[in-house]
């Protein structure tokens, strides 16, 4: 078996192919109590925490190759919950003493590749660095319509056994004629009066 040189059209690892772009791992990073009261006001369930933002971010982050930090404002919480929160593809950070947003700017200030990071959040501070250091940057709400995809609109809704969506007229014929019916006759119903209780 020869050796593939880098010039070779089968090996992407060093040279992609004309016209492909490789793809580049990001370093997402999301200002966590934006995103979770944007998701309050408009994420597709019910009531959304903390733990069940990270969750679904976490879930988000296992289909694609990005790292994922997430910055909560204030300090850790106690008995160990904060690193039953942080998982295999994302990282949670609390930013006590300081604020979720000046250690957001100071990450994107710090970053040897600003134009690997990708920035969650709608404040103007960390949108302006953002902006100034040519990193990515997604609103929240934006970054919602990620985490809840629309379902498949090619798949059809699921059918309900118990209850057809129409009956034609000559199956409602044969329906009244199992149960004893005469067809085509509208016989009155009694009424309460007639029922036993």
């Amino acid at each position: 078996m020869g050796i593939l040189s880098t010039n070779s059209p089968n090996l992407w690892l060093f040279r992609p192919p004309p016209g492909v772009i490789p793809a580049v791992p990001q370093h997402v990073i999301i200002d966590g109590n934006n995103l979770l009261h944007t998701m309050r006001e408009h994420a597709p369930i019910p009531t959304v925490g903390r733990e069940t933002m990270v969750r679904i971010v976490e879930r988000w982050a296992k289909q694609g190759r990005e790292r994922v930090t997430l910055i909560l404002d204030g300090a850790p919480p106690r008995d160990g919950l904060s690193a039953q929160m942080t998982g295999a593809h994302i990282t949670v950070r609390f930013s006590a003493p300081r604020t979720a947003d000046d250690l957001i700017v100071e990450m994107i200030h710090r970053a040897a590749n600003p134009d690997d990071l990708r920035i969650i959040s709608r404040d103007t501070a960390i949108i302006h660095e953002a902006t100034r250091r040519r990193c990515t940057s997604t609103p929240p709400i934006d970054f919602i319509a990620e985490l809840f995809p629309p379902a498949d609109a090619a798949a059809p809704p699921p059918k309900r056994d118990e209850k057809p969506d129409a009956v034609s007229a000559e199956e409602a014929d044969e329906l009244l004629r199992l149960l004893g019916e005469n067809e085509g006759e509208d016989k009155p119903f009694p009424g309460a009066d007639h029922m036993k209780w």
